[in-house]
């Protein structure tokens, strides 16, 4: 990412409207290229159609909220120098998000509107997707390329470990470095503030980047008063540690401010729309699923007539708080008690705190088509209803499993709120028995985590719960 913070917020300001005026130019250039492709796809052709007066209001409302859209799926986060992989999949979310709401507006109002007039609509997205990812790839290769004059190089002054500096420092990216003067180093306990101060005057130094995380932070807590105090600004290169990936936000509270560091997603529009979706789904899912219901309600009690048809078990939920996780039933119904029995004759096929057993002798005939087809699950969307779980993320486990994680770094999948499904489950499920796994992939989407991975889980999952993968 550029250094110079200026450029940074005049470039994060420029781009959505740039944007704007080249999802104006593919707009209007869509009936064109519609009527040009139109024999090769069996369509009518119109010489006389204008989106703008055919559909203002749509037309209009759509291109406005395509820089918004474009924000909320990240396009604009890293100032154009995201990777392209990332650029591509923030563009692809994007796609998404126009599809959906064009179709939301199509059930809501059926009889506006012609198929022609679809068409165009179609195209206008299939020609601001690639020009949006030209126009990000055009740019971030002039940023990369272009070189920038001794004059321009910010003057920085580095400092940390000096064994530490090397390392970190080797890691940065050639053109961020390239834009950099080094003036000077400050190493804890060896440079004296007199030197930094001469350092500071002598070479008019813009920049103070620490090395060492937080760790450096202390201990170069004068060099860093010094130079708040004369406006320059400053840097910290936050280490990553195992899987850890650090994010900094400000907030302000009254007169103050404070700096935060969360390695969880900060709350968002993104993470608003997450929350309705989670719900709107929940609520339709179980409408739409109650046949089942009565189903598997049935098929409990000719199963086990003496036990309830829901099972309720006190689960971790977010930073682990309890809250009773719903249930059907596949065990008999003295199959708690029967647990340390279990364990003791069996053993446990899962690597860690995780207790997982293929046959469970506790689980009735029925129980295991209930398992093998995620029916048992069902009711976890009134959890996901009420809350207390979403539609995606780690596999709420019970209190007393995860007072028993073997380490504290592992209970960072309690960050997030808990899912249905995650990628232990669509691509693992029970076929694999290493704890250690399964808690790498729940940090991953903890650590990656964007609407879009959501969408791409969920539709992983609907092949995983039809063919019955992994589950037991």
């Amino acid at each position: 990412m550029p250094p110079v913070t200026r450029s940074k917020s005049i470039l994060t300001r420029i781009l959505p409207f740039t944007d704007l005026v080249l999802v104006l130019f593919c707009a209007h250039c869509a009936p064109t290229v519609t009527n040009l492709i139109a024999p090769l796809m069996g369509w009518t052709v119109s010489t006389d159609f204008n989106v703008f007066t055919a559909s203002p209001f749509m037309v209009g409302a759509a291109i406005a909220a395509a820089p918004i859209i474009l924000r909320i799926v990240g396009f604009y986060h890293r100032n154009n120098m995201q990777r392209v992989s990332s650029a591509l999949r923030q563009l692809l979310a994007f796609l998404v998000y126009c599809l959906g709401f064009f179709g939301l507006y199509q059930i809501t109002r059926p009889n506006e509107g012609s198929l022609y007039m679809n068409h165009v609509i179609l195209v206008s997205l299939l020609l601001i997707v690639p020009g949006l990812f030209l126009r990000y790839y055009l740019l971030r290769l002039l940023q990369i390329s272009t070189p920038i004059g001794r004059r321009h190089l910010r003057q920085v002054i580095i400092a940390g470990e000096e064994s530490l500096v090397e390392r970190e420092w080797a890691t940065l990216p050639e053109f961020w470095k390239n834009s950099l003067n080094i003036v000077g180093r400050v190493v804890p306990g060896r440079t004296t503030q007199e030197e930094v101060q001469a350092l500071i005057e002598q070479n008019h130094v813009q920049q103070l980047m620490l090395f060492g995380g937080m760790d450096a932070y202390h201990s170069l807590c004068e060099t860093i008063n010094r130079c708040e105090l004369q406006g320059i600004d400053i840097y910290v290169h936050l280490r990553n540690t195992h899987s850890v990936k650090m994010r900094a936000d400000i907030n302000e509270i009254g007169e103050h401010r404070v700096l935060i560091l969360t390695s969880t997603p900060v709350f968002s529009w993104a993470c608003m729309i997450k929350s309705i979706f989670d719900r709107v789904v929940a609520a339709l899912g179980i409408i739409l699923s109650s046949p089942f219901w009565v189903i598997a309600a049935i098929g409990i009690k000719i199963s086990d007539p003496n036990g309830k048809v829901f099972y309720r078990q006190q689960r971790s939920g977010l930073y682990g708080r309890p809250f009773s996780m719903w249930k059907f039933r596949s065990m008999y119904s003295d199959a708690d008690q029967r647990l340390d029995e279990i364990k003791a004759q069996y053993g446990n096929e899962m690597d860690g705190p995780i207790f997982k057993l293929t046959n469970d002798p506790r689980i009735f005939p029925f129980g295991h088509f209930l398992r093998k087809t995620s029916i048992d699950e069902l009711p976890q969307l009134i959890n996901v209803l009420m809350g207390d779980m979403s539609l995606v993320g780690p596999r709420p486990l019970p209190t007393y499993e995860t007072a028993e994680f073997p380490d504290i770094a592992q209970r960072r999948r309690l960050s997030v709120k808990p899912g249905l499904t995650c990628y232990w489950q669509v691509e693992d499920r029970s076929n694999n028995k290493d704890f250690g796994n399964m808690v790498d992939k729940d940090l991953k989407y903890i650590d990656n985590w964007s609407l879009w991975v959501d969408i791409v889980l969920i539709l992983r999952t609907i092949p995983a719960v039809l063919f019955g993968r992994g589950a037991k």
